[in-house]
């Protein structure tokens, strides 16, 4: 049994260039959200840091060396990194959403309507499972697969710089021995990837 149709670009890596037409038709909401995802990823750290200032600063009075105007003013400043990541991390995931909702549903109505448009000799001999399977199950394939390349691997690529970037103003020798099984987990990921694709087409061609 062959691939259903709209099934073929996921399992592709050039699938995001097929759906530029769909990518076009959220850019505006893709680019505030991913504005919003830059400003939240880059002050992921901004609370770690606040906090450990607060902490700074209260053993600092303990020490009799410091002042509880210091310290008032430290925690307002966790208080304020914390509100700037989580309205940010809201709003990012508000309009990345609804691009990726939005472009699920267009999606769908596309292929519904090139079914409709189908001779009606095609469409009585076309199973109904494979019906169901390109209308309804490939687009929520193929959606999941917009999701996570705009949403989660934008996520992950830009706090993993954020907090490479810390790590390194700290420690720079530690961060670098922490990173060196990151090339073989990556290699890993890779691997599992093919291997989940692989199951996803079986399944979706059992399914037609």
């Amino acid at each position: 049994m062959q691939e259903a149709p709209l099934l073929r670009p996921f399992v592709q890596l050039p699938y995001l260039w097929e759906l530029r037409p769909y990518l076009r038709h959220v850019l505006g909401l893709l680019v505030v959200g991913s504005v919003a995802g830059i400003a939240m990823n880059t002050a992921i750290v901004l609370p770690a840091l606040a906090l450990g200032k607060a902490i700074d600063a209260v053993l600092a009075i303990e020490r009799g060396a410091g002042d509880a105007s210091t310290a008032g003013w430290a925690a307002l400043g966790v208080v304020g990194a914390a509100a700037v990541v989580e309205v940010s991390r809201v709003l990012k995931r508000w309009w990345l959403i609804t691009a990726n909702q939005r472009i699920r549903a267009n999606l769908r109505a596309d292929a519904l309507r090139g079914v409709l448009a189908w001779p009606a000799e095609r469409l009585h001999q076309t199973p109904v499972g494979d019906l169901m399977a390109r209308i309804d199950g490939d687009v929520e394939t193929l959606g999941v697969g917009v999701r996570e390349a705009t949403t989660e691997i934008w996520d992950t690529v830009l706090f993993s710089v954020s907090l490479i970037v810390a790590m390194a103003v700290f420690d720079a020798g530690l961060t670098l021995l922490a990173m060196i099984p990151v090339p073989a987990a990556m290699a890993l990921a890779l691997f599992t990837g093919r291997w989940v694709r692989e199951r996803i087409s079986a399944a979706r061609a059992a399914a037609a």
